[in-house]
């Protein structure tokens, strides 16, 4: 398994889990270095390659699989979002299979078939080339329970300088919310008529996942990274319950504006929560309603702030910057909704549009994309900036690079405000990085030198 990126993925993680729990042996490679890369096939001699495939990462994906393949003949898979939402990657000359969907019991099947040289192109989940056919095999029903999924193993990341991130545990599959921006409305769609798409680990094998991950990683606060905590809030508390039994350390997860009530708050905080992440996205009420298809008020967030500082849980935001038809008035009400909340780690990013998503349509009818859109036009980095029409880049870009310094620093408006007149620049960015690393490290409670390390590593993914 090839990963450009230097970060704990938890899909990777199943798969280990799945290969090796049917006698297989996986190996992940880490990096985007060619030479390295061949290097290391030489090594281990793999019957498979297998690559996970994000949309930003497609291209890069693509290169690489295509300098293997003109050095090896070994047959080469790509799953994750990417292939799962565009299948019709499957066509280019270096990619041999796809797995659409959830990949453990078709990873199992597929390892199984090859050890048994027994044909695979009838495998569910797949998409197979076999004499020059494309063999398109339907989804299988969604795993439920989610039980019987093998426990996951980090493992493969033990020798690596990721087990110096925070543990991780991926407890609940599936979003029941549709926002524009998101693929999950399309994978609703993708498995209407599969199963259940919302599913989540019993509480016993919730902490056999937890317990999993702190064998592997640095002993700080655990990550819980499913996007829908607080919607069973029973099964919460029962979870955290058994959490604090096997551990005293502190955790951070992801929650909904609206699922964070009094009840949820309170009961994060009798649990020993440390901190949550809120997508605000916009402090434009219209643009969240009309653009993204988010329909809470600004209240709902003040409130919800409210609530964690009095139950003493930090928070950070996310925010997105460029949005389709935002004016320069609403992108500083974004600035100024994480002022008045008192963000503690606000963090945003420029809208960046993908293919086959709600809002891409919208800014298609609105004029700030071409109707031809594509994922060639995506660009490489967020700090290319912009890429829809009307909106003006430079300001934009420089709205990036000061967003944090203006929440944590409103006494210096004035200042960063003539500072943005300006060109963005290098010393811009820079302080962009100084800024948001010191935040990052903070929120996760790294150490310094391998925190730099991991910096260094994925630089080229920012």
């Amino acid at each position: 398994m090839i990963q450009f990126q230097y970060a704990p993925y938890a899909g990777i993680a199943y798969l280990n889990s799945a290969a090796c729990s049917s006698g297989h042996e996986f190996i992940l490679h880490m990096g985007s270095d060619v030479q390295n890369i061949v290097h290391k096939i030489n090594l281990v001699k793999p019957d498979i390659i297998g690559f996970s495939t994000m949309s930003p990462f497609y291209k890069e994906t693509l290169s690489i699989a295509s300098q293997i393949k003109n050095t090896f003949d070994i047959p080469t898979i790509l799953g994750g979002p990417h292939p799962t939402l565009f299948p019709e990657i499957i066509n280019d000359a270096c990619v041999d299979i796809i797995c659409r969907g959830e990949g453990e019991f078709a990873l199992i099947e597929l390892l199984n078939a090859l050890r048994d040289k027994n044909p695979y192109y009838d495998i569910k989940n797949l998409w197979v080339k076999h004499n020059g056919n494309v063999y398109k095999n339907e989804l299988r029903p969604l795993t439920d329970p989610l039980d019987q999924i093998p426990l996951v193993d980090w493992s493969c990341y033990k020798s690596t300088s990721i087990a110096n991130s925070p543990p991780i545990a991926f407890l609940i599959r599936g979003c029941p919310y549709s926002c524009t921006y998101c693929f999950n409305a399309s994978m609703r769609e993708l498995y209407k008529g599969k199963g259940k798409y919302l599913r989540q680990f019993s509480v016993g094998r919730s902490i056999l996942e937890i317990k999993e991950a702190l064998k592997v990683f640095n002993h700080s606060p655990v990550l819980f990274t499913s996007d829908s905590f607080g919607i069973d809030l029973e099964w919460t508390d029962a979870l955290f319950t058994e959490y604090s039994k096997i551990t005293d350390l502190q955790f951070v997860l992801l929650i909904r504006p609206e699922l964070a009530t009094e009840e949820c708050v309170r009961l994060l905080a009798r649990h020993g929560c440390r901190s949550v992440a809120l997508g605000v996205e916009s402090g434009s009420e219209r643009v969240r309603k009309e653009i993204m298809h988010r329909n809470y008020p600004n209240k709902l967030l003040m409130d919800v702030a409210d609530r964690l500082h009095r139950h003493g849980i930090e928070f950070r935001t996310y925010n997105m910057l460029g949005l389709p038809s935002e004016t320069e008035e609403e992108l500083w009400e974004t600035i100024d909704i994480n002022i008045r909340m008192k963000t503690d780690y606000p963090r945003a990013t420029i809208f960046t549009p993908m293919p086959n998503t709600k809002i891409v349509e919208i800014a298609k009818e609105l004029g700030y994309l071409n109707m031809d859109f594509s994922f060639e036009s995506i660009p490489d980095s967020v700090f290319s900036g912009t890429i829809l029409k009307k909106l003006d880049n430079d300001k934009t870009l420089n709205s990036l690079y000061f967003f944090q310094t203006l929440i944590i620093f409103p006494k210096i408006r004035g200042f960063i405000k003539f500072l943005m007149r300006f060109k963005p620049n290098i010393f811009y960015k820079l302080w962009f990085y100084l800024v948001y690393a010191h935040l990052h490290k903070k929120l996760e409670q790294r150490k310094l030198i391998p925190y730099i390390r991991y910096l260094i590593s994925n630089i080229n993914h920012i």
